[in-house]
C-alpha cells in the first residue's frame, strides 16, 4: 500500500517561476516513486510569474484549494480584468516600498494565508490516513501551520527548505526587532520537531547546522532542483539565434543587478570586441528597477525584453541562446544558488558566471567544465571574463552534464528518505 503525503505549498500552478517547479516536479516524482499525495495550496493570487502549461503536469491525488487573506490573493481578487497577467501596480510600485509594506507582518506577508490552511488542513486529516505531513517553504509561516496540524495528527513533519529563512542577509524580510526574534523561536522550534529537513542547496544545510546545531545534520538531506529530462526530450533539435546573444532567464531582485555587465559590453564594444549582431535579451516580467536599469544603461539599444515564455519555451529559448547569463551578489550567503542553473547545466551553452567566486554556484558550474565566472560587481572583472568567452567561443562545443542532478533523481533520494520514516 503506498504512503500517503499531505503536502503543504504556497506555490502551485497556475503560478509558475523555479518555487511552483520545484513543488510541481517533487510531487510528479514522489508519485512515481509510489507515494500518494494531496496538495494543499491557495486559490489563484497575484504574481509576477504564470505559467497555464504546467497545470497539465499536476500528479497529486487530490488538490485542496483554499481561501486566504495575504496581500496577493487579496489584491487578486479585487481585480475584475486580464487576471491572468500581474498588475501594473505590483509590477511597478518602487522596490522600497514593497519591501516597508512586506516588513510589517509577523513572520511574512503570507501569513494570512495561516487559518485557513489550519483549516483545510484538519478537514483534510479527517477524510484520509496520512502517514505524514510535507512542507515547502517559504512562505515561513506556513510552518506554523504545518507544524499545528504534525502536533494535532501525531505525523511526522517533513521540512522543504527552497531559501534561507532568518539567515537571509540579502535583504530584510522584516523591520523590528520583535519580528525577527519571533522568526528564530519559531525557525528553531520547526526544525527540532522535524523528522526531515531537506535543503535545496548544500549551503543552506551547512549554514542550517552551524546556527541551529551540528545535530540536525543526522535528519538533513539535500535536494537540489536539477532538471527534469523530460522537458527536455520532447523538443525539437536547437535552432541557434542570429547574430551573439547573451540571454538571462528570470527574474533579478534583491541586490542582484546587471549593471556593471553592461557596462563591461559597452567598453567591449567601444573597443570593437563584440561579435556581430550581439544582443542581450532578458526573459521574464521584471519589476520597474530591473527595466529602469537597463534603459540607463550605456548599451540599452542592445537590449530586448521577451515576455514571461511557458516553460519549454524558455527551455527552447536557452537552448537557442549563444551564451547564457546567471547572477548572484558576493554578498548573498554561500548557499545561495539560482535554480535555472541547472537547466542551463543541462543545455550545455557557454555561461557567463557572475557569481561569487567560492560558493556554491561557482562550484557547480566548475565540476561541468564551466569556468568563465566573474564577480558581478566588478565591471573590469566581467569585461575580461566576457573578452575571454568571446575569444573562444565555439558553437560546437557541449559541456558535461551532471546526471546525478536531474529531478528524477533528486526526489529519488527524498523518497529514499521518506520511506526510511
Amino acid at each position: 500500500m503506498s504512503k500517503r503525503i499531505l503536502y503543504i505549498s504556497y506555490f502551485y500552478p497556475p503560478l509558475g517561476g523555479p518555487a511552483v517547479l520545484r513543488n510541481l516536479k517533487t510531487v510528479k516524482y514522489l508519485s512515481k516513486h509510489g507515494f500518494s499525495v494531496d496538495v494543499i495550496t491557495p486559490s489563484d493570487r497575484e504574481y509576477l510569474c504564470r505559467d497555464e502549461s504546467l497545470q497539465v503536469q499536476q500528479h497529486e491525488r487530490k488538490l485542496f484549494r483554499t481561501r486566504s487573506l495575504d496581500p496577493m490573493t487579496v489584491m487578486k481578487s479585487l481585480r475584475r480584468t486580464d487576471k491572468k497577467q500581474a498588475s501594473k501596480l505590483y509590477m511597478e510600485t518602487p522596490e522600497r516600498f514593497k519591501a516597508f509594506f512586506r516588513g510589517l507582518w509577523p513572520i511574512d506577508n503570507k501569513i494570512g494565508w495561516l487559518p485557513f490552511l489550519i483549516q483545510t488542513g484538519k478537514k483534510a486529516l479527517r477524510q484520509s490516513d496520512y502517514d505524514l505531513i510535507y512542507i515547502s517553504m517559504g512562505p515561513f509561516s506556513a510552518g506554523l501551520g504545518a507544524y499545528r496540524l504534525s502536533r494535532l495528527s501525531g505525523l511526522p513533519l517533513v521540512l522543504d527548505l527552497r531559501d534561507y529563512w532568518t539567515l537571509l542577509n540579502d535583504y530584510e524580510m522584516q523591520n523590528f526587532a520583535w519580528q525577527k526574534a519571533l522568526s528564530r523561536h519559531w525557525e528553531k522550534k520547526l526544525y527540532r520537531h522535524a523528522s526531515l529537513i531537506a535543503t535545496a542547496t548544500q549551503g543552506i544545510q551547512e549554514d542550517l547546522c552551524e546556527a541551529f546545531g551540528a545535530d540536525l545534520g543526522a535528519k538533513c538531506i539535500t535536494v537540489y532542483n536539477g532538471w527534469d529530462e523530460e522537458d527536455f526530450s520532447s523538443l525539437p533539435e536547437p535552432v541557434k539565434d542570429e547574430g551573439f546573444v547573451l540571454a538571462y532567464f528570470g527574474n533579478i531582485y534583491a541586490r542582484r543587478s546587471l549593471a556593471k555587465f553592461y557596462d563591461a559590453v559597452a567598453q567591449l564594444r567601444d573597443e570593437d570586441l563584440l561579435p556581430p549582431n550581439t544582443r542581450i535579451k532578458l526573459y521574464g516580467n521584471f519589476f520597474r528597477e530591473v527595466t529602469q536599469e537597463a534603459a540607463e544603461s550605456p548599451v540599452s539599444d542592445l537590449i530586448e525584453f521577451v515576455p514571461q515564455l511557458d516553460h519549454k519555451e524558455a527551455i527552447m529559448a536557452m537552448r537557442n541562446s549563444q551564451v547564457l547569463l546567471l547572477v548572484l551578489n558576493s554578498s548573498g550567503p554561500r548557499g545561495t544558488l539560482s535554480s535555472k542553473i541547472f537547466e542551463y547545466l543541462r543545455c550545455q551553452n557557454p555561461i557567463l558566471a557572475m557569481v561569487p567566486a567560492y560558493h556554491e554556484a561557482a562550484r557547480l558550474l566548475r565540476q561541468c567544465g564551466h569556468d568563465y565566472i566573474c564577480a558581478m560587481e566588478s565591471q573590469d572583472s566581467i569585461y575580461h571574463c566576457l573578452k575571454r568567452l568571446i575569444s573562444e567561443y565555439d558553437p560546437d562545443k557541449r559541456y558535461e552534464v551532471p546526471l546525478n542532478l536531474q529531478r528524477e533523481r533528486q526526489v529519488q533520494h527524498l523518497a529514499e528518505s521518506i520511506a526510511r520514516l
